[in-house]
């Protein structure tokens, strides 16, 4: 029997893995496409976030305005009630009744305000209701700890009674009497002077401090500006200007004190 003669074959690796570098540049490979489509992501977030808080920024001013021009639509406009708005300090015209909280050389922080209007409001759990309401709008200013609406915008509604209804001395009903709002003292509030309800139970609505003259008894502040950090109004007179001075005898060429004296 004839042996048949070695024969020699070529040797051949087996290939069952992936090599070190193989496996190196995949990693690298996933390692930049993850960090380009993270860097998409957050292109796009930051695009997308500030969007968002500017539609909630314009929805919640939208609803605070509606709000405001509901209610000064609404407002009770004479000459016996007072009102407590914004003025230079020693402005005595009978028709701002409310002299506000301003200094001599302008308004100083944030405005305030307060009038009678016919919207619904908070009413007593007793007595007879009106369809006048006290509304206030102030940015919280007290400092104490655990105050939720500390620099929020508020809203006073507090429902009042019909005249000549026997409700004590908590519950009020709207006072046709003018001056009775003191607001030239700069050390307390309300001033020395301030009378009738203004000085007890609707204090909260020309206050806007640490006292206790500030929080208002009947719970009838509601926080709707949770955003709005900054509060200020301006009179349109009937000549179209726009001023800080409410009344049209203010002679704007003049110093304040001219105009006071």
């Amino acid at each position: 029997m004839s042996k048949r003669p070695f024969e020699s074959r070529p040797w051949r690796r087996a290939r069952d893995a992936f090599t070190l570098a193989e496996m190196l540049v995949s990693i690298a490979v996933l390692a930049l496409l993850v960090l380009i489509v993270s860097q998409l992501i957050n292109g796009a977030a930051t695009i997308v976030r500030p969007a968002h808080k500017h539609i909630d920024t314009d929805t919640q001013a939208r609803a605070v305005l509606d709000r405001m021009a509901l209610d000064f639509a609404k407002m009770l406009k004479r000459t016996d009630v007072d009102y407590y708005v914004k003025a230079p300090t020693g402005y005595k015209n009978p028709n701002s009744h409310g002299n506000g909280q301003k200094l001599t050389t302008g308004q100083q922080g944030n405005d305030q305000i307060a009038f009678f209007s016919e919207v619904p409001g908070y009413y007593p759990s007793t007595g007879s209701q009106s369809p006048v309401s006290l509304v206030g709008y102030r940015l919280n200013q007290n400092t104490k700890a655990g105050n939720p609406s500390y620099l929020m915008l508020e809203r006073m509604g507090k429902g009042l009674l019909w005249n000549g209804v026997n409700n004590g001395t908590s519950s009020y009903p709207i006072v046709f009497a003018t001056g009775q709002i003191i607001a030239s003292c700069t050390n307390k509030c309300p001033c020395t002077g301030t009378t009738g309800p203004w000085a007890g139970p609707w204090s909260a609505a020309i206050c806007n401090d640490n006292s206790a003259n500030s929080v208002d008894p009947d719970g009838s502040y509601e926080t709707i500006g949770p955003g709005v950090f900054r509060f200020e109004y301006y009179y349109l007179r009937k000549d179209g200007s726009i001023t800080d001075i409410p009344a049209e005898s203010w002679d704007g060429t003049k110093t304040v004190s001219a105009n006071l004296n």
